[in-house]
């Protein structure tokens, strides 16, 4: 099973047991999520690419959305394959989630209008991401409360 699966496996996993404790709610749309909102980014890491230049760009990341006011945390990590148990250290794939507070926070920031500055930093970080990865898989995540 290779590491997107086993991600697919697991994130389906999770929100199952989330869903079984509370079989008595309604399934969420995601318009109707009343927690956290966010992307959810999987990404496999380009030859040349570094754990120090994802991190760097994750950093960029993080400081765009604060320095604009918004609560918004970036969430970064890096997976490694299993084999008969045991973790390969070689890194083997990187994953970004964007999380916002809640919809409204997601929307207002969605409406907002970007400046010449708000686009050059973001241009500025998103180059740094593509030096070290290539995004394969994006998905809108609702955690529940």
């Amino acid at each position: 099973m290779n590491l997107l699966q086993s991600l697919v496996v697991i994130l389906t996993g999770s929100i199952s047991i989330s869903l079984f404790s509370m079989h008595h709610e309604k399934i969420v749309n995601f318009s109707d999520c009343k927690g956290e909102v966010g992307n959810f980014y999987v990404s496999r890491i380009l030859e040349g690419g570094t754990i120090e230049g994802f991190q760097k760009a994750v950093n960029l990341h993080q400081k765009f959305y604060s320095s604009r006011g918004f609560n918004v945390q970036i969430i970064p990590s890096v997976q490694y394959q299993r084999e008969d148990g045991e973790v390969i250290e070689k890194p083997y794939m990187f994953s970004t989630l964007v999380l916002f507070p809640n919809l409204k926070i997601r929307e207002e920031w969605r409406e907002r209008e970007f400046t010449e500055q708000d686009q050059e930093e973001f241009n500025a970080f998103i180059k740094l991401y593509d030096e070290n990865n290539e995004i394969i898989e994006t998905k809108a995540i609702c955690n529940l409360n």
